[in-house]
């Protein structure tokens, strides 16, 4: 780029800089280390940021350099501050020419440019983020309560056994269920539900609550999942309000823990669910565990909560036969009173067999038809004629590659960098992004978008899946860009 012509001052640049004062290099050093001039030098770095702006745009400003300051020279190369490691790694990777070509406009010679975090800056931010997790601290005061357990607080009627369906295959689990829930020396006290997604897991945790919550037992069971018992727990410990949490949770006659993949990597979390666990059987209480993998199959443990996992009676649900899906359908039309003939069953069976949730809006489906259109059995064609609402109704569907891809173009980073090993602190940030935007936008399996990040294990995505969930909440300059990749993927 050829430097500003002679006949035109850079110091007169208008608004950008004080008028009639010369500003070239020589002037600028004086002023980096003139104090006098503080106010001045603020003028000069606002001149330098509309000439960014100018060239990116105000969306890209706005993100990467609204928050910087000028911070001296050094070696010959000027200091620019920056709120963060992140914003500093950044804007050395991808806009150090978008400086330096603003320098040039405004100086009339090239100055190299190297970015830093600003002390100053730096506590404005942290102050700012720190008030900002206060105020949700205090909304949430009232949510939280580590008060004693109440005694069948208003167990919905839905949560009964009785409106559970039990398969041929499954008959153990729920028999052990039914057990430590109900009776009084069960022969174990300690036991993990496993389940794929959409086998009843959860419900079969619900029915052992609500059956120990009953008027006629004093088991006072809390049913809670990891990650809001984690939350609690962190929470208390910001608060110094961890002995309160203890005797909350270690006083109650049943503990139940849904989803106990959630503390897969958490230390801090799985040695107190440890002790917690140890104090609740040591003093007769009764522990009831739930998780989509089998206890050997979840990562990232401790070895003193995976020995004490090996312990518990091993409920698996297994996913049904699809003569057993049959079953499942003609008990559930019977409760919806639906009349389906058998090529109906057997047609809802095999192409909505895949979890009881799914078939038992299939069945409600055809029974709201079969009572709206005055039917009396229903039979196939019909059948089609209201599963049809099931159906998509054409919205775009988004995949894997055209996420990572999105990510790739918003971050400013390289596809091949987010399938790598690259530890640089955009690149992880984007692809811990791209894990959880994956998770949030398709029905893909953890293992799946670890894949297609070129990650083997379920338990990366997970830890991406819940870093990214909570710094969107405390990081604005994030939030912002996981939107921006949301709003590019949502376009026609």
């Amino acid at each position: 780029m050829s430097a500003q012509p002679e006949d035109t001052p850079i110091g007169d640049i208008d608004t950008r800089v004080e008028a009639n004062a010369e500003t070239d290099f020589d002037t600028l050093v004086r002023m980096l280390d003139n104090g006098d001039e503080s106010d001045r030098l603020d003028s000069f770095w606002s001149g330098v940021q509309d000439s960014i702006r100018d060239q990116l745009g105000l969306e890209k400003y706005s993100l990467w350099f609204q928050q910087t300051e000028l911070m001296g020279l050094q070696d010959g190369a000027l200091i620019v501050g920056v709120p963060n490691v992140i914003i500093q790694e950044h804007l050395a990777r991808k806009y150090t020419d978008a400086v330096e070509y603003a320098l040039e406009e405004l100086l009339g010679r090239r100055l190299s440019v190297e970015f830093d975090v600003a002390p100053r800056l730096f506590r404005q931010v942290s102050v700012r983020r720190k008030a900002e997790r206060a105020e949700a601290e205090t909304l949430e005061e009232a949510e939280i309560n580590f008060g004693p357990p109440r005694r069948d607080a208003g167990v919905p009627r839905e949560w009964s056994f009785d409106n559970l369906i039990v398969t041929s295959s499954n008959r153990l689990p729920f028999a052990a269920a039914r057990e430590v829930a109900g009776q009084v020396n069960p022969r174990f006290r300690f036991v993990f539900v496993c389940g794929d997604y959409g086998l009843g897991k959860t419900a079969l945790l619900r029915a052992i609550y609500a059956l120990a919550a009953g008027p006629e037992r004093a088991l006072e069971p809390i049913f809670i999942s990891a990650e809001e018992w984690c939350n609690e727990y962190y929470t208390a410990i910001r608060r110094k309000t961890t002995q309160r949490f203890r005797r909350k949770y270690r006083s109650c006659g049943m503990l139940l823990m849904d989803d106990m993949q959630f503390v897969q990597g958490k230390s801090g979390g799985q040695d107190e669910v440890l002790h917690t666990i140890k104090h609740l059987l040591g003093h007769g209480g009764r522990v009831v565990l739930g998780g989509k993998p089998h206890p050997s199959e979840l990562e990232d443990l401790t070895p003193g909560l995976r020995a004490l996992l090996e312990r518990a009676f091993p409920a698996v649900i297994r996913r049904p036969e699809e003569a057993e899906w049959r079953d499942v359908v003609a008990e559930l039309a019977r409760r919806r009173g639906l009349n389906a003939d058998d090529e109906v069953i057997k047609h809802l069976a095999a192409h909505y067999g895949e979890s009881f949730g799914r078939l038992e809006s299939a069945v409600s489906c055809l029974a709201m038809y079969a009572a709206v259109q005055g039917c009396g059995e229903m039979r196939m064609q019909a059948a089609l004629a209201a599963l049809a609402a099931l159906k998509p109704t054409g919205t775009r569907r988004v995949g894997l590659d055209e996420i990572r891809q999105a990510v790739a173009e918003v971050f400013e980073v390289k596809e091949d960098e987010l399938r790598g090993n690259s530890r640089a602190t955009t690149v992880l940030t984007a692809r811990q992004s791209g894990m959880f935007l994956s998770r949030e936008l398709t029905g893909s399996s953890l293992s799946e978008i670890g894949r297609a990040y070129g990650r083997s294990s379920h338990s990366t995505v997970k830890n991406a899946v819940d870093k990214i969930r909570k710094a969107c909440a405390e990081d604005s300059l994030l939030a912002s860009l996981v939107r921006q990749v949301r709003e590019r993927l949502s376009r026609p």
